[in-house]
């Protein structure tokens, strides 16, 4: 039979040490967040507009997930499929958002460069019906209208063109202001019925932007501006000025099947 060791005289017994048990690991609460932000922002990246909110939840989402992704592997937490999961819907939503906006940017470009090809080509023969009545008919017939007319979705007026206080940068700026009727049968704006230019010495002519000192009457969104249909209102836009030689403002409806039906007219500085 085994003798069990004994301890020393005058001295106890120590039980056997038992393992500590260990604490349950908590699931990162940086990946879970991770995957919401990024499941939100891959929803509203499919939206126009709506989808720059989309790259800023794309971007939190993606930092949030390598942070859980890091704590993961180095085993302080649990998670790490949940961590990678969130990032890779995060970074879905910044690609698709970036594809999507690069997207609608060339469809806008390549419907203006259309319009703006067929405004250059007009502008020559509206200098000339300035300068010979002849000149005019055959503008009349071309669709340019002098000042005010009609476009498929709007009646536009240009009211005046005006030199102005300098931009933030201390550029010279000419203020234009016109007056739009809506013709659809929806609500829309003057940015979304029409294409506005400015052009000086050929040139067409950059967007002002103003600082505290604005000019009276300027609205920087008035052409946002949504107007019933029917409903008459007036958009100011501002411009950076080259010279103080004249300008001329043309008008056009932003997506035509006719591209000669314009509004144009050459203001004196």
């Amino acid at each position: 039979m085994t003798q069990q060791p004994m301890a020393p005289q005058g001295q106890p017994v120590q039980p056997p040490q038992q393992p500590m048990p260990q604490q349950p690991k908590g699931t990162s609460v940086c990946g879970i967040l991770g995957v919401i932000f990024g499941a939100i922002g891959l929803v509203l990246s499919f939206i126009p507009i709506i989808n720059n909110a989309a790259f800023f939840f794309g971007l939190i989402g993606a930092i949030l997930a390598i942070v859980a992704i890091v704590g993961t592997f180095r085993g302080k937490r649990n998670g790490k499929v949940l961590a990678i999961v969130g990032a890779v819907l995060s970074v879905l939503s910044i690609v698709i958002t970036l594809s999507m906006q690069a997207s609608f940017s060339k469809a806008i470009d390549e419907a203006t460069g259309t319009a703006s090809s067929s405004m250059s080509t007009s502008s020559s023969t509206s200098a000339s019906a300035d300068s010979d009545g002849s000149a005019a008919g055959d503008d009349a017939q071309d669709g340019v209208q002098d000042q005010e007319g009609d476009l498929e979705d709007a009646h536009v007026k240009i009211v005046s063109a005006v030199k102005s206080v300098d931009d933030y940068e201390g550029q010279p700026t000419v203020l234009v202001t016109y007056e739009w009727t809506n013709k659809t049968d929806k609500n829309t704006s003057f940015m979304v019925a029409t294409s506005d230019k400015v052009f000086q010495n050929g040139q067409q002519l950059d967007t002002a932007m103003y600082g505290m000192d604005a000019p009276e009457g300027y609205d920087s969104g008035s052409s946002m501006k949504d107007l019933q249909p029917g409903a008459t209102g007036t958009v100011t836009q501002a411009y950076v000025l080259k010279d103080d030689s004249p300008v001329t403002v043309e008008v056009t409806d932003l997506f035509s099947m006719d591209d000669k039906a314009k509004v144009a007219h050459t203001f004196d500085l």
